[in-house]
């Protein structure tokens, strides 16, 4: 499925499953607890799903929309690519993280889940590099370098403090980003 075929009537199903996710992880979705939280029927589950797996199947497609494809169509006609990397961090804080976090650790022991997170990695990596092959005039290669940087950063600090506050998280993000930025455009990405 495809995150232009997630139907309107079942964004309140997938909205509560992402919040189910970040708050408890993997292991609480199915099919009777999100009946529950969400107070409509498993035959209502069904006509929005054909079973579960198809439930997963779109709840993949609507994390990869909610948290990359939307934040990206907000900054695309952004040319600075200062800018865009601003705009594109706040716009990255006012989601809930925990819900990445959980992807990634559902990703461990399904297979089609590890596929999207890694196609999310992918797009997200891709497009932090070409802000600073743009921003600094890198190579795609050194540009690559420093995005990975710059996400791995972003992923593991909530992976190690999945409790902290956002004010530290944004602090240390932009701290992290203004070194990236500083030193790519001085150093062009020479070791």
């Amino acid at each position: 499925m495809s995150s232009s075929e997630i139907s309107k009537g079942s964004i309140n199903w997938l909205q509560s499953a992402m919040t189910l996710l970040a708050s408890e992880g993997p292991q609480a979705l199915n099919i009777a607890r999100l009946c529950r939280d969400i107070k409509l029927t498993k035959g209502s589950f069904y006509h929005h799903f054909k079973d579960f797996e198809a439930f997963k199947i779109a709840l993949l497609a609507f994390w990869e929309k909610d948290f990359t494809e939307d934040l990206f169509e907000k900054i695309k006609d952004v040319e600075d690519p200062e800018a865009q990397y601003e705009m594109l961090f706040n716009l990255a804080f006012e989601k809930d993280i925990a819900a990445d976090v959980a992807m990634r650790t559902w990703g461990q022991s399904d297979e089609t889940v590890r596929k999207t997170v890694q196609k999310v990695d992918t797009i997200r990596l891709d497009l932090l590099a070409g802000m600073y092959e743009r921003a600094s005039d890198l190579s795609p290669e050194s540009a690559r370098n420093y995005a990975v940087i710059d996400y791995s950063g972003y992923i593991g600090f909530y992976s190690l403090f999945p409790n902290a506050p956002d004010s530290w998280a944004r602090d240390l993000a932009s701290l992290q980003t203004r070194a990236l930025l500083a030193d790519s455009k001085s150093t062009r990405g020479a070791l």
